[in-house]
């Protein structure tokens, strides 16, 4: 008998024991899920855009974890900015479409694209790879991202792992997304700050994206840089908000620099741009706007070569040759980036 009050006494304990485990467990798991989402009320001269660079979250996660179809949203908006929802599309093979030239062949586009041959036939079995003609389509699927990106070595002689692929996303339309890959923390800050002029300006037009590096990063021809996934080369805001097809040369009358002059001031805010190349005389459009909206030279010292004349090395922001119709950015090494100089 008193063998058996203990036997019962044992399970009831032991019932309790596991009441109190599964309520603690239930309880972490809630907590858990509250700390996985974090919220930002958007404050006066904040947008989607600058809460994206602050949080180090990208434009589209933010779209997507607020219900959101734009970037245009007004203040006192509760934001949702760290979600444990994964938000798709990322990862997933992307769709290409490679317009036949002068020399090419299925074993060269393959090689170029970051694909095998036989995918490329798979793609393609209606092509002769024998009689390819000029000017056929050549569809292709190519890598989206794929772990944690890691920009390697010099702009000029690195590579480039776990490259993210820059879509098109409000601001910034992408021209070729096989040659628009970098780290995710370079395509988070351009499509942040492309979200950000949109926002502002509602009838500004997107840029347009010329090349980043190829998904491994190493040679990009013509450019000698664009190997390690921190350069980008992007068109200027012309005047009128008239939307270019493509890189297109600029005057001081045409360059728009007001929105120029916001885009490349809140990446330089961010500290993660070493460089930005821009024509000399399109520099002064820009110093002369920044003056008169109060910067002074002083100011301005550290951030344009203007008007110390083009051959000397001053300023984030500097001359180079062939950068009429385009500025290039070059971004800082990052923390998760190697050997990077």
């Amino acid at each position: 008998m008193v063998r058996r009050r203990k036997n019962l006494l044992l399970a009831g304990c032991m019932t309790g024991l596991l009441m109190a485990l599964s309520s603690s467990t239930a309880l972490a798991a809630d907590n858990s899920s509250e700390e996985e989402v974090r919220y930002h009320q958007l404050a006066d001269g904040e947008t989607l855009g600058t809460v994206a660079m602050q949080y180090q979250v990208g434009i589209d996660e933010l779209l997507t974890w607020n219900d959101l179809e734009s970037v245009h949203v007004p203040p006192e908006t509760t934001l949702v900015v760290k979600s444990s929802e994964e938000v798709k599309g990322s990862s997933e093979p992307l769709p290409v479409i490679h317009v036949i030239r002068r020399g090419d062949t299925f074993e060269g586009i393959a090689r170029r694209y970051g694909v095998s041959i036989r995918q490329v036939q798979r793609w393609n079995r209606r092509l002769n790879p024998r009689r390819l003609q000029l000017g056929a389509q050549v569809r292709l699927h190519i890598p989206g991202a794929d772990g944690k990106s890691v920009s390697y070595g010099a702009a000029n002689g690195g590579r480039l792992y776990n490259g993210v692929a820059m879509q098109t996303t409000p601001g910034m339309r992408v021209r070729n997304v096989a040659r628009s890959y970098g780290t995710q923390r370079v395509v988070r800050l351009l499509q942040a700050a492309g979200a950000d002029v949109q926002a502002r300006w509602p009838d500004a037009p997107d840029l347009v994206v010329g090349s980043l590096s190829v998904r491994n990063g190493g040679r990009l021809r013509p450019h000698r840089s664009h190997q390690s996934g921190r350069d980008v080369d992007l068109t200027y805001y012309h005047r009128g908000n008239v939307e270019l097809p493509d890189f297109r040369d600029m005057s001081v009358e045409t360059f728009d620099a007001v929105k120029n002059w916001h885009l490349y001031k809140t990446l330089i805010d961010s500290g993660q741009v070493e460089f930005m190349f821009i024509d000399y005389q399109l520099q002064r459009a820009l110093y002369d706007y920044a003056i008169s909206i109060g910067y002074t030279p002083e100011d301005l010292e550290p951030i344009l070569q203007y008007p110390r004349g083009a051959n000397v090395r001053a300023g984030i922001i500097r001359h180079s040759r062939g950068h009429l119709n385009h500025v290039h950015i070059r971004f800082t090494c990052g923390p998760e980036d190697r050997g990077c100089h």
